[in-house]
């Protein structure tokens, strides 16, 4: 069964992943030893995108070149998606040539705005926070230390943790939040994990680092029926499948608080419900970091 236009929209608009992001620097400090960011998401990751919400034989794009009234140089993009029952519709969108690589850059800048026009990356606009980050000198232009990367991640994160949006995972999306992972072992759940509450806030690693082997183990727990939580706030969302997807703020007995993300639906879940055998997991996705509920018990109040 074909997608309805609202859905279509819906599944564009879906925040990206920090790894799909990439940043440039839209001015210099007078010193040139700073810089402020701006986020794009990169051509691949909306080539992905539409692929994945239309199919890659139900879109296609369209370049223009488009000077005019004397000024640069400029290229136009149409992206143009089908739709049941309407044919195909396009909408248009542009970019002057870069100073590197002229054609190669104002083609690639006019599709990543005429992304926009479908709300492909649109999220990012309301980052409207100045960011300013470390640079330094590559040619003749300047580009962000790669030690600045951990925080533009945290401020994109930041950013969605208040929309109340999740971002995808690169490549398979949402793949790392599932409640119950088929095929998971004992002792697959029994390698590294924080040994302390984590923070409420999403944080990214300190060190820059590639994408590793995902870590997970229980947090400790002594005595069943114990509380180790309790839970002070759940919202009902949905993963990129449309599967449900509940996320809680859990506070533990120090009054430290986590949040966290559990797939599918938690009727037991619910604000004041208090949790033992709980298993918080730390997962990373490139230099992020996020928690799952991987499994729990409700303590059962007495009557």
């Amino acid at each position: 069964m074909a997608k309805d236009a609202k859905t279509i929209r819906e599944e564009l608009a879906r925040p990206f992943a920090p790894e799909d992001l990439e940043w440039r620097i839209q001015v210099t400090s007078k010193d040139k030893t700073s810089g402020l960011a701006i986020p794009y998401v990169t051509n691949r990751a909306i080539q992905d995108r539409l692929d994945e919400v239309v199919g890659p034989e139900n879109w296609y794009n369209d370049y223009k070149p488009w000077h005019g009234n004397g000024k640069k140089d400029a290229q136009i993009c149409g992206i143009s998606i089908y739709f049941e029952g309407k044919g195909f519709i396009t909408k248009w969108d542009g970019a002057e040539d870069s100073d590197i690589e002229p054609i190669k850059g104002g083609l690639s800048d006019s599709m990543k705005r005429s992304a926009v026009q479908w709300g492909i990356g649109r999220v990012l606009y309301k980052m409207t926070k100045p960011l300013w980050v470390k640079i330094e000198q590559k040619g003749n232009s300047y580009v962000i230390c790669d030690t600045e990367r951990p925080k533009l991640n945290a401020a994109y994160l930041e950013l969605l943790d208040k929309l109340h949006q999740l971002p995808t995972s690169p490549g398979a999306a949402q793949a790392q939040l599932s409640y119950k992972r088929d095929g998971q072992t004992g002792q697959q759940a029994q390698n590294t994990a924080p040994t302390a509450m984590p923070q409420t806030q999403q944080q990214a690693p300190q060190q820059s680092s590639r994408p590793t082997q995902q870590s997970q183990q229980p947090l400790p727990f002594t005595t069943r029926q114990v509380c180790q939580y309790v839970v002070l706030s759940v919202s009902n969302q949905q993963d990129m499948s449309g599967q449900p997807l509940v996320c809680a703020v859990l506070q533990n007995a120090e009054g430290k608080q986590a949040k966290v993300y559990a797939q599918g639906s938690h009727p037991m879940l619910m604000p004041g419900a208090q949790l033992y055998d709980a298993q918080i997991t730390m997962r990373k996705q490139g230099n992020v970091a996020f928690y799952t509920l991987d499994g729990y018990q409700v303590v059962q109040q007495a009557a």
